[in-house]
């Protein structure tokens, strides 16, 4: 049995004052008339979710009669208790943190996967090159239980390295933990294609690159307060249809210097590191239509010992409808 979780108790264990300090703070937006009004979160600043800024700067969102506002949380806990009240009723988010919210009595369900693997390279300081020599070292993630957590400590198994060895800190989003390995505060992190490249400019270097390895993992995809969801199903139909399309414009070769020069504005790196980091994520990660991966959800639920069925944790059922429907084919139309 389940105990629900009050708004108020999510956000304490999210750390309260800050995630309550940023609802207060993202409440009226300025609306476009005529439009549905719809706030998304995002937990990341990456390239695993470009769909979203393509679809939100081409007006594929106002295409379906919607004003959408993106905004970026620090991390995933806060996201989670965000979306616990429907201030936030989607987001872009980790797999892993909506099976915990979820396990916690959080009304929320991954209804996409945008990535299903791990995307990142395990990159360590200029001093080190064996797994024997993190021993005693510190790492920076950006939360416990979420995927950078988990990537970390995937990649010191592979390792030989024993967590208990090593010191974990959270420290934020990608760009923070470069800075933390830059400033030798952290001796090794997890980053993701495109920040990686920054991170060699730097002279480090990736000890693993865990997308080589073909562990299934439901990375990040995009989640939603099933309450909400249910009041709301032609909002949802609507955004759905725009991440696709998104999606569409970003894997056509036709589009790939317009998508990359509109992607620079959001994440601005180097645009050669960008340009190849765009070139894997669009050659290994990105799905045209992206279903949650059952395999990915169900290897975290055997990293936290959970014994629930994996079913209570995602729905495909929106992402299918388009894929019966075809919807790819209507979308590259209206490019």
């Amino acid at each position: 049995m389940r105990v629900a979780l009050s708004r108020r108790q999510v956000l304490t264990m999210a750390g309260g004052a800050a995630a309550a300090g940023w609802l207060g703070a993202a409440r009226a937006p300025v609306r476009a008339q005529g439009m549905t009004p719809l706030q998304v979160g995002i937990a990341f600043q990456n390239l695993d979710a470009v769909c979203a800024w393509i679809a939100l700067d081409r007006g594929y969102f106002q295409r379906y009669g919607l004003d959408v506002t993106i905004v970026t949380i620090q991390g995933g806990a806060r996201t989670m208790a965000a979306m616990a009240g429907a201030d936030v009723p989607l987001a872009f988010t980790a797999g892993s943190d909506v099976i915990t919210a979820r396990s916690r009595g959080v009304p929320l369900s991954l209804v996409a996967g945008l990535i299903d693997k791990f995307p990142y390279d395990f990159v360590v300081a200029k001093n080190i090159s064996s797994g024997a020599q993190l021993k005693g070292s510190k790492g920076a993630i950006s939360g416990f239980g979420g995927s950078s957590h988990f990537a970390a400590l995937y990649a010191l198994g592979k390792l030989g390295v024993n967590p208990t060895d090593v010191t974990l800190l959270q420290v934020g989003n990608e760009p923070a933990r470069l800075a933390a390995l830059q400033s030798g505060q952290i001796q090794f992190t997890v980053l993701t294609a495109g920040l990686d490249l920054e991170a060699f400019d730097m002279g480090f270097k990736p000890m693993l690159k865990l997308y080589t390895l073909d562990q299934p993992y439901q990375h990040t995809g995009i989640a939603v307060n099933t309450n909400w969801a249910k009041a709301h199903a032609s909002t949802l139909d609507g955004f759905m249809k725009a991440i696709v399309t998104g999606t569409v414009y970003v894997q056509d070769p036709l589009h790939v210097a317009a998508a990359q020069a509109l992607i620079h504005k959001h994440l601005p790196i180097k645009d050669d590191n960008l340009r190849r980091g765009l070139a894997l994520y669009r050659e290994q990660f990105y799905q045209t239509y992206p279903l949650v991966t059952v395999p990915g959800m169900e290897f975290i639920l055997r990293q936290k010992k959970m014994t629930d069925p994996v079913t209570e944790f995602y729905d495909n059922s929106y992402i299918q409808a388009l894929q019966s429907a075809n919807f790819a084919a209507t979308a590259k139309k209206s490019l």
